[in-house]
Formats: C-alpha cells, structure tokens, sequence
C-alpha cells in the first residue's frame, strides 16, 4: 500500500516522464508546488518506489523512470482524465457531421486525425460477421454504362462497388450475371460464400457472359472477406515508428510483425467493457512489449460494432488520449445508415 506521500510523488514523475522522455530527479520534482517536500524526502521515496517495483534507475542517469508496474498502478488509482482535450472534441464533431462523406471515409479520415493529434497508431476495426447470410444483390444503375453493385447482409451490413459496363454491352448483361450470383447465394452464410462463387463462375453459362465478370467476380470475394474478418482502417504506423522508444531496428521490426499479425485483433476490447489498457510487458504478444495499447468499444448499431484501438509507447499521455478516443467511440452512432 503507498502512502499518499508516496502516490503524489508517483504520479508527478509518471506525467513529467510523459512530457519530458527524460529521467525524472528529485530536483525536478522540488519545482513542482504541490510537492512542498525537501530534496532528502523525495530521494527517499523514489528509493522506496523503486525497491518495491513502481520506478527503476536507468544506466545513464541517476533519476528515475516508470516501470511497468507504476503505469499499471497510475491508471488504476492516480489517472484525472484532461478536460482540456474537449478543444479538439469540435474537430471530431466536424467529421462525423459531414453527410457528405461515407462511412468508410470518416473511419479514414478519423484514424487520420487521431494519428496526427497524438502521434500514434490508430485503428478502428469493426466486427467480423461470419455468422451472417446473404440478403441480396443489388444493381442501382448510374448512367448507361455505370452502375453501383450493393451487397446486403442479414445483419444490415453493406458494401458497394462501382462497376463500368464495356463497350458492346449494356446494363441488361450486368443484371443477368447479378442474377445468377444473387440466387446462388441468397440464405447462404457469409463463410459459405468463396466456394459458392468458385463453384458458379466455372459454369458454362456465366462464363460465355462478358468479359467484366471477372471485375464483379473480384469486387465480391473481397466485400466477403471484409465481411468475414471486420473492416478496418488504420493510420499512423510511421509516426509510432518516430518515437525515441522505437528507433531500435530489431525493436521496429517486432512492432511491424505484431501490427501486421493476425494476433492484432485479440487486442480488441470487450464490447461489455469500457475503455481497456494493456500496458508493456503486460501484453501477450512480445511486440508490444515496449507499448500500451488504448482499446475502446464502439457501437454504430446492434449489428455494427467494434474497437478503436491506440498503439503508443508505455510513455503515453493517458489522461489526453483516453478522453479523446472515449469521445470518438460515444460518437460512432453518428455513422448509423451512412
């Protein structure tokens, strides 16, 4: 149990490491007006913070910085969210009340800003939905030789595509093979799916169609497989990749192959819980051994959900970015019939 002594001091130098990326002294701590305690005091009890496992003494310098432990225990009892974030909540509001963009637009243009504001990774990733079947296919025609093909599932999920009709045929030609597709695989699971349109593209009668079926044959095994594993949209891997904790080569490259693993999506939060925080060497996977990990469920609709997920060194700004991606996920049923 820390004394209350002990806990100011714990979080003065947890927040000033944050900013600074220096290894905290005592001296810096005797500028702070809320620790009116003399230069011997503190040497003391950042000597008991470390013996005990919430700081540790870097090779170069005789200050301290946070171990894990002390980052675990800042969040779970020191942690005040930052009320001056709110000033950027107007530039969140101006993406998601823009009707003129789609949904997967301000995903992107979303994880964009998150990435810029706080120099990490982001992502959105929506859930997967293997359990679903198939609604139908739809052509909603443009011009005389454009068309938009929609994918409906039962659980109200969408995907478009654009498709041109080439020259010397019409739209009649794209409704035929729409058809076919679209009776094969009506009531079928999305997880059914590439077989069913394996097993009707080599059939004689849709292949002697046109030759644009390849493109529609392409649009769909794609729109499945988005379908099947959540979509998901991300930026901001090279700014993560700029902090000074990851300017280690071999240490880049296991942060690349845990971002780019299919063990990523593990880290997605428990739709029943709140916010969630994985920190350092509490994450399974060795990658993010160095970072902690901000996920953050959203729902759009009951049948739409996910996490927004915020990869960081463990010297993350907790009480600016966890306000910030809370507010972008109370916000996502903005998005609903997008």
């Amino acid at each position: 149990m820390l004394t209350d002594r002990q806990k100011l001091i714990l979080k003065a130098i947890i927040e000033e490491y944050v900013t600074s990326n220096e290894p905290v002294g005592s001296k810096a701590l005797t500028e702070k007006p809320y620790l009116s305690f003399s230069s011997a005091t503190l040497r003391n009890e950042m000597q008991e913070l470390e013996e005990i496992g919430y700081l540790r003494k870097t090779h170069t310098s005789s200050g301290r910085i946070p171990s894990d432990v002390g980052y675990r225990y800042y969040l779970d009892h020191l942690f005040i969210r930052d009320e001056n974030v709110e000033e950027y909540y107007k530039y969140v509001d101006e993406i998601f009340d823009n009707k003129y963009l789609s949904k997967e637009e301000s995903c992107k243009k979303l994880v964009n800003f998150i990435s810029d504001l706080t120099g990490y990774y982001c992502a959105i990733v929506g859930n997967s939905s293997d359990s679903a079947t198939v609604l139908r296919l739809e052509i909603v025609p443009l011009e005389a030789n454009e068309a938009v093909l929609l994918i409906v599932t039962s659980a109200g999920l969408v995907q478009h595509q654009k498709i041109y009709i080439p020259k010397g045929y019409n739209m009649d030609d794209l409704m035929r093979i729409i058809n076919m597709f679209d009776t094969a695989m009506y009531g079928h699971s999305i997880y059914d799916i590439r077989d069913i349109l394996s097993r009707e593209a080599s059939k004689p009668r849709i292949r002697q169609m046109v030759n644009f079926q390849d493109d529609i044959l392409n649009f769909m095994i794609k729109a499945f497989e988005r379908f099947l594993h959540g979509s998901s949209y991300d930026a901001g891997l090279s700014k993560l990749l700029n902090q000074p904790e990851f300017q280690d080569y071999q240490q880049m490259q296991k942060l690349i192959r845990a971002i780019d693993g299919e063990e990523f999506s593990n880290l997605l939060t428990d739709t029943t819980k709140g916010v969630e925080i994985v920190v350092g060497s509490e994450n399974k996977n060795e990658g993010f051994s160095d970072c902690s990990v901000v996920s953050v469920p959203f729902f759009v609709n009951d049948s739409e959900f996910g996490s927004i997920l915020l990869v960081g060194p463990t010297r993350m700004n907790y009480r600016a970015t966890v306000p910030l991606i809370e507010y972008v996920a109370r916000s996502m049923a903005k998005l609903d019939k997008r």
